[in-house]
């Protein structure tokens, strides 16, 4: 895809997203979570800022879970990169690509590189925007599951 196409299809996300999905993995309990997704322009123009905040439902209460920022650029090549923070000391670098077929963009996502976490060997991330839905699935492989395995599949709408 071309680089001024794929911007066009990436600035689908910029909004506020919110919604629910289920936390599971072999070794964890499955769980529902809430998630707010917040996506923006960076003020310099080229690339987007995300703030990721989820809570687990734990009974009846929202416990908070999970928080993860970072930033998503289109190399010249309209390569996706992404390169995230979250509250675990975890910091991930991933690259992927995006399309858009008839309005529906679709982004997939792989790690190539992981910090701060012994336990991770790679991750890898699906999302889907179809308007105002965005549907995503992340995976990882994990010293306790190298094969790997679904970690995280939500359903958020923009506010």
């Amino acid at each position: 895809m071309e680089a001024r196409t794929a911007w066009t299809a990436l600035s689908t996300l910029v909004g506020t997203w919110e919604g629910s999905g289920t936390i599971e993995f072999p070794t964890l309990e499955t769980m529902p979570y809430r998630e707010v997704l917040e996506i923006r322009e960076g003020t310099a123009g080229g690339f987007l800022h995300y703030l990721q905040q989820t809570w687990r439902r734990l009974d009846g209460d929202d416990v908070g879970s999970h928080v993860e920022t970072g930033f998503i650029e289109l190399a010249d090549d309209a390569t996706l990169r992404v390169m995230n923070a979250q509250g675990t000391d975890r910091v991930e670098s991933l690259r992927g690509e995006i399309s858009n077929a008839g309005g529906r963009v679709s982004i997939e996502l792989t790690s190539v590189a992981i910090a701060g976490d012994d336990r991770m060997i790679r991750t890898w991330r699906s999302l889907r925007v179809d308007g105002d839905d965005l549907a995503y699935t992340m995976g990882m492989a994990t010293t306790a599951v190298p094969q790997g395995a679904l970690h995280l599949a939500a359903r958020l709408s923009r506010r």
